[in-house]
């Protein structure tokens, strides 16, 4: 019975959970887990597409937020958490298939994301850049919500287009 009330329980704010990490209070942990737990496992899945790995990932994404709340105080909660995520979750993609021999496509792009992000831009190419941001966000401004959810979820989340249509159904 207990147990079910548990379930029941409504999560904290996000801005509560935040003040439990500037406070040092282990429980930021477990309400982390308990409100986003799932959906982070979710993400390293769409990349890594091993339990384990998955599992993995999500414990480095913990402590890569436990590391870095403080000195940041996120604004959107979510956003941080999946973004530590995916990267994390890349990472160990990386590591995972280093040896084959054929890249798959999201490697290729993230490599040549890579070599584009690794040098320091020039003033031009800085507002090059800045420009193709205002482009992009004006297209997905103009985009319904399905539309953008779609984008969202196929090209930063990497969920599969099976995924994506039972999400939508």
């Amino acid at each position: 019975m207990a147990e079910k009330s548990k379930k029941t329980e409504p999560f904290m704010q996000d801005s509560d959970i935040i003040e439990l990490y500037w406070q040092r209070n282990e429980a930021a942990l477990t309400e982390t887990d308990r409100k986003y737990g799932k959906y982070l496992l979710t993400i390293a899945n769409n990349i890594v597409r091993n339990e384990q790995d998955s599992e993995e990932c999500l414990n480095d994404t913990y402590l890569g937020t436990w590391n870095s709340i403080p000195p940041q105080r996120p604004n959107l909660f979510l956003v941080f958490l999946s973004k530590i995520m995916r990267n994390i979750a890349i990472d160990k993609y990386r590591k995972n298939t280093a040896s084959r021999r054929t890249p798959s496509s999201l490697m290729q792009s993230l490599d040549e994301l890579d070599e584009s992000i690794a040098y320091s831009p020039s003033v031009e190419e800085e507002y090059a850049i800045d420009m193709l941001s205002r482009l992009l966000n004006e297209w997905l401004g103009n985009l319904s919500e399905s539309e953008r959810f779609l984008f969202v979820c196929r090209y930063y989340y990497s969920d599969s287009v099976i995924n994506i249509a039972k999400m939508l159904q």
